[in-house]
């Protein structure tokens, strides 16, 4: 089954050429690669929207941050429980180590996820 037939009004008809530089150029496909759209879609969501389209981030990177997501929570518990004075003393200073490299963790996906290498 095929796309549905669009009415004249929807159908896209009228072309503008545009001349840019290799280095424009090679902004605009970056970008699109980023967020996941043909150059001509990014461009026309800019143009009509007022925005870029919201970059995709890599399934790697996404259930990396569900996993984080999943830690964060299991810390926030054990230090709630901690503070209720339910837990032994020792345990805080291992709470903190992870809760310490988890934000390091996610500060390097940040980064990574915005790097020239994607």
């Amino acid at each position: 089954m095929g796309r549905p037939e669009l009415s004249k009004e929807e159908k896209r008809s009228e072309r503008i050429t545009l001349k840019l530089t290799k280095e424009e150029k090679k902004k605009i496909d970056k970008a699109a690669a980023i967020c996941g759209l043909p150059p001509v879609v990014l461009v026309r969501e800019k143009l009509f929207k007022g925005r870029f389209p919201e970059a995709k981030i890599a399934k790697v990177d996404m259930d990396t941050y569900v996993e984080l997501k999943r830690i964060g929570i299991n810390i926030n518990q054990q230090t709630r429980q901690l503070n209720a004075g339910k837990l032994p003393i020792g345990l805080l200073a291992l709470l903190n180590k992870l809760k310490a490299q988890e934000e390091k963790i996610i500060r390097g996906l940040f980064y990574d996820s915005q790097s020239e290498n994607r």
